[in-house]
């Protein structure tokens, strides 16, 4: 790790931290330190590439003051993604608001009683865009909304655009990951060149993204990366299926609901990760294409 000091989900951090300042939010104080924010742009970190690329570039080409930073803390994370913020920070200096909502994405389900997938995740809504958006807009001029997607994204592009359009007609949401289309490098490599950063750890297991990795992986996920989180962190892995299995025993429409799904002569249904486990898992490095078993340190 190579932080000066070591961040975690537990840690109470406001105030000056390796040379930059954090200003921890929470449902309570997120609007009203908000009025006091100037940045023309602001780039919602995830604790993936996209974002932190998107920053960096938008750093670049507008300066550090007019580009503010905004984190939402789900408390799911792995915990290389506090280590891979913390490098970030020392590299950009300036305030980080970092967001808590107190809530993690199993508790949001719990009260919706719902088992979330591809096409129901309010968990991201609640903990993260809802009180982003509240952020912005009660900064003194709205900002220049910038997101990390790459540039193959086009439907999620289009999909904000739209969202914002419908919630905050006046907003302008920009790309900056667009900004060079001649760039072809891996947003690992840019990291890694650009910034002098270590990725978080999670891209060279395979992941394409890196959200709530530390309680088992996002609750959208296909039937690939579930069998990946299996391989790779079958402890996280457990306890996403422990919860599955909770959650439908509850019966009602949960009972016949799962994280994830597949389609069989025409026909979706829903595919459980004991399912995964056991079906699934035993071809893993068949079909995760790996050449080494477990190449990559994970302590």
């Amino acid at each position: 790790m190579s932080t000066e000091m070591e961040i975690d989900r537990e840690t109470d951090v406001s105030g000056n931290v390796g040379g930059y300042q954090m200003t921890h939010l929470t449902p309570a104080n997120n609007t009203w330190v908000a009025r006091h924010e100037q940045a023309r742009y602001l780039v919602s970190l995830s604790g993936g590439l996209g974002s932190a690329i998107a920053a960096e570039w938008a750093i670049e080409q507008y300066g550090r003051a007019q580009v503010g930073l905004w984190f939402a803390d789900v408390q799911d994370e792995d915990e290389d993604t506090y280590r891979f913020l913390h490098d970030l920070m020392a590299r950009w200096g300036g305030i980080l608001y970092w967001y808590t909502d107190g809530r993690r994405p199993a508790d949001v389900w719990d009260e919706r009683k719902i088992i979330p997938n591809s096409l129901i995740a309010p968990c991201t809504y609640i903990l993260k865009i809802e009180p982003y958006r509240r952020f912005i807009q009660a900064m003194p001029m709205l900002p220049i909304v910038l997101i990390g997607f790459k540039q193959h994204e086009a439907r999620r592009q289009h999909n904000c655009i739209a969202s914002y359009k419908e919630a905050i007609p006046e907003a302008v949401v920009d790309y900056p990951l667009l900004w060079r289309p001649e760039e072809t490098r891996a947003l690992t490599t840019i990291c890694q060149h650009e910034l002098g950063i270590e990725p978080p750890r999670v891209y060279a297991l395979g992941y394409d993204y890196n959200n709530c990795l530390g309680a088992g992986g996002c609750c959208r996920s296909g039937i690939t990366t579930w069998v990946r989180t299996a391989y790779y962190f079958p402890e996280r892995f457990a306890a996403r299926e422990s919860w599955e299995q909770q959650a439908r025993a509850h019966g009602g429409p949960r009972a016949n609901r799962s994280f994830c799904a597949r389609t069989r002569n025409g026909k979706k249904e829903a595919l459980t990760l004991e399912q995964i486990r056991l079906n699934y898992l035993p071809n893993a490095p068949k079909l995760l294409k790996l050449n080494t078993q477990k190449g990559v340190e994970l302590t």
